[in-house]
């Protein structure tokens, strides 16, 4: 096959050859040499350069090449011709010059950007990308590794991370990352995705951006724009044609990554499903305004129930949900939900109200607004508001088991300041309790005031605290009053490379104002000297098991902590309460949370840490450490009811990490006390993940009863999860909660996912056991158009808090796919 080439010397080129030719309709073939060399024009490299320094050349190949004077060229069998990012192909190709009109006839097909379309005849104007292709096909092939990201318009930023970036600003009530990422624009009088029950999963992106349709006439309506009349659309591969989208009519935006469906409908195995005049959609699961999916469900307090939400996509860094609830027992909910981000604050604010509750015939609400700016130089500030109108309210009108366990809803502002040295926080903090039995101490306010300074060698450190306690004024009556807490500190850290020690002394200062104190106590004070030791060794040796090079450590550390005993039983305790033994509060000075308690102390912390690392990869495959804390004079100092320690040891703590080649990971905890010779603490947990779309996770924990609780704390229960292929594109995912004290399962899931490629089914049933009430069942059907939306309740957010390690079906590499197809 001979090539021919027609770059930017082409009027030049026409002219010469027009001045040669010996009448005005002879045509001249070109069989056997470059264009350029037939007409006698030198290929200089300046004139290469030009050509390449040209980003509108056109270039035409083709077996062969004939040229009609100035006006039109014609390229015959292999022809191509391109222009910029389009690239046209076919048997022959007619292209008219003065008119810039082309015309494609014999497989036909136009390579724009991500997009290629094929037809047996096109005709286009070539300069403007205006024309039409019929009885054509499409392909839409997201390249995710060169795609550029200033091409994707701010508008369309995806939900997901817009929801990450809001962090723990999220509410608890409706909204959540899984209801923004895919809606329809709604015009007056058309239903919208709504009426076709569509929703989508913001983290179930599809495998690939892969798309494809056909049509009986393509319109190209400029670079980026194309409409499809009598269309289909899908993202299944070729010769996969489970479902379709179709349409009357539709508008694919290659730019925005967006399509505008007409008089479409849903077609799933070749069953109709669905219907509606009008949708709009995104090629890949963009945030865009519209009627998110209704869900539905029952409950025995409030009755069937029905939500229709409405996303509003404000901006690239904004966005509010609106929602109407309509509950048979209790009537018609009102929900709003408005989210804001941006480079110095975020925040997020949420409603719902329920006007005469036909039950109780009160106007019920809850309300929720938080918000967090940064001023800069160090300085933010932020607030977190939660109220509802009644104590029953979620028990009432919540379906989250989360949700309705809550009692203490937080009402607070902050300001806080960073810098190298010193660091600042002011908190104001009130509550709204509903259970009216644990009213929690109310911070009017909290300042607190941290400074960290190293002077050469010593390092000086200044900790103080000043806290007005308040009750709620429901609350019973209790001691209240204020409390300043300084604690100014040096060491002198000693640090070499086989180990270190670092001597501290400091003083604990706390003073008490006192109010309704029952032994008639205006005033505390407690001074304390507080000295401590704490130091350690490294020893390291390398070895080979097989042909693998090891490094073992052997790290020993002690803690020594000296601090007098003080009566402190006529302190009042606002915040205080006992630690759990483990390996961070073994090396601490003081056993208590808070301020209102200082342990005495005359005791030394023991440890020993050993780490097998893989010197090749540095990957710690198992570390192992135990250790105990050994005392040296009688506790004198408890929180009131608790019974003074008699041991001159702690209980011996253990625990083991372990990270294996085969994919296991092991994490094991053990507390033994030595006195009865009996566990008081038992966790062990592993976690098998070879392939993304394997995961089984097995667990034990035991706890032994607090002696001289007043309640049970005991806890002795087994928990088996998991994710696994069953075969053909299907998967078994899976969970049991199981008590061995109560004899009674806690929580259970049961689910079943099937793996299509371009779509995906998931099945779940789940039950949870409360203590105060029967037990909750859910059940949830999704089926998930890759790609596009889904069909029914999500249940991936419940699958993803009992599994860990789960993937999502649609998400996991086409390397560890299950074949999905008899």
């Amino acid at each position: 096959m001979l090539k021919s080439r027609f770059l930017s010397g082409l009027t030049a080129a026409l002219l010469l050859f027009s001045l040669r030719s010996h009448a005005e309709s002879e045509v001249t073939p070109v069989e056997s040499a470059p264009i350029g060399d037939a007409l006698g024009l030198a290929d200089t490299p300046s004139e290469a350069n030009a050509v390449e320094a040209n980003a509108d050349a056109l270039v035409i190949e083709g077996d062969k090449l004939e040229l009609h004077l100035d006006r039109e060229m014609r390229a015959i069998g292999n022809a191509k011709i391109s222009r910029g990012k389009q690239n046209i192909t076919g048997d022959l190709i007619d292209y008219n010059v003065q008119n810039d009109e082309l015309h494609v006839t014999g497989n036909a097909s136009i390579n724009v950007g991500n997009a290629q379309l094929t037809g047996p005849e096109l005709h286009m104007r070539l300069s403007e990308s205006i024309g039409e292709i019929k009885d054509a096909s499409i392909s839409i092939i997201e390249d995710t590794e060169k795609a550029d990201p200033k091409k994707i318009q701010a508008n369309v930023k995806s939900s997901e991370k817009f929801s990450k970036n809001l962090g723990n600003l999220q509410s608890q009530q409706i909204g959540g990352a899984s209801s923004y990422s895919l809606a329809t624009e709604v015009s007056e009088g058309n239903q919208s995705q709504a009426a076709l029950g569509l929703d989508s999963d913001d983290n179930s992106s599809p495998r690939s951006s892969n798309a494809r349709g056909d049509a009986k006439v393509i319109i190209f309506e400029g670079q980026d724009r194309k409409t499809l009349k009598d269309a289909r659309y899908t993202t299944c591969d070729a010769g996969v044609d489970d479902w379709y989208i179709k349409a009357k009519e539709l508008s694919l935006n290659d730019y925005t990554k967006a399509g505008v469906a007409k008089n479409a409908y849903i077609e799933f195995k070749g069953v109709p499903l669905l219907y509606t005049p009008w949708i709009s959609f995104s090629f890949n699961n963009q945030r865009k305004s519209g009627l998110l999916a209704p869900t539905y469900g029952t409950t025995t307090k409030s009755g069937f129930e029905l939500t229709v939400p409405f996303y509003w996509n404000i901006s690239p860094n904004m966005d509010a949900t609106l929602a109407t609830r309509a509950l048979s027992k209790r009537g018609v909910q009102l929900q709003g939900e408005f989210r804001y981000l941006e480079d110095s604050f975020s925040g997020l604010d949420s409603l719902e109200y329920l006007p005469s509750d036909d039950q109780t015939g009160q106007n019920r609400y809850y309300a929720n607004f938080k918000h967090q700016q940064n001023f800069g130089n160090g300085w933010s500030a932020g607030y977190s508001l939660e109220k509802v109108s009644d104590d029953e309210y979620f028990s009432d009108l919540s379906t989250r088991i989360v949700t309705t366990s809550r009692i203490n809803l937080p009402q607070q502002f902050n300001v806080d300041y960073a810098d190298d040295v010193w660091s600042f926080n002011a908190l104001a903090q009130k509550f709204q309790t509903l259970d009216k039995l644990s009213y929690p101490y109310e911070r009017l306010p909290q300042i607190t005031l941290n400074g960290n300074k190293d002077y050469g060698s010593v390092n000086a450190n200044l900790y103080t605290q000043l806290v007005a306690f308040d009750t709620n004024q429901n609350a019973p009556a209790k001691v209240t009053g204020s409390r300043l807490t300084i604690y100014p500190s040096i060491s002198l850290p000693m640090n070499k490379t086989y180990g270190y020690i670092t001597p501290k002394i400091g003083i604990h200062h706390t003073s008490y104002s006192l109010n309704n104190d029952p032994n008639n106590n205006s005033s505390l004070e407690r001074t304390l000297p507080i000295a401590s030791i704490d130091g350690g060794l490294f020893f390291d040796r390398d070895f080979k098991v097989a042909s693998r090079n090891y490094t073992q450590t052997i790290e020993p550390r002690m803690f020594y902590v000296y601090i007098p005993k003080a009566k402190q039983s006529d302190i009042p305790i606002f915040d205080t309460s006992d630690t759990d033994l483990n390996f961070s509060t073994l090396f601490s000075e003081n056993q208590y949370t808070g301020n209102d308690r200082i342990n005495n102390a005359n005791q030394l912390s023991l440890a020993l840490t050993s780490r097998l690392i893989e010197s090749e990869t540095g990957i710690q495959r198992l570390s192992a450490s135990i250790g105990q804390r050994y005392y040296f004079a009688d506790q004198t100092v408890s929180l009131p009811g608790a019974t003074l320690r008699k041991s001159n040891s702690s209980d011996i703590i253990a625990g083991l990490s372990s990270y294996l080649k085969t994919s296991w990971n092991i994490d094991a905890f053990w507390q033994y006390n030595t006195d009865d010779s009996r566990s008081v603490r038992t966790t062990v947990s592993s976690h098998y993940a070879p392939e993304p779309g394997k995961a089984l996770n097995l667990s034990y924990s035991y706890r032994r009863d607090t002696p001289g609780a007043l309640t049970s704390t005991g806890l002795d229960q087994f928990d088996v999860s998991g994710q696994w292929p069953l075969g053909k594109g299907w998967y078994g995912v899976g969970r049991i909660n199981y008590s061995l004290r109560e004899s009674s399962i806690i929580e259970t899931l049961a689910g079943i996912e099937y793996d299509a490629g371009c779509w995906q089914t998931r099945t779940v049933i789940q039950r949870v056991s409360t203590a105060t009430a029967d037990a909750n069942y859910a059940f949830f059907f999704q089926l998930e158009l890759g790609g596009l939306a889904s069909i029914g309740a999500n249940p991936l957010s419940v699958i993803k808090r009992n599994i860990p390690g789960y993937v999502n079906t649609g998400l996991i590499p086409d390397t560890y796919q299950q074949p999905y197809y008899e």
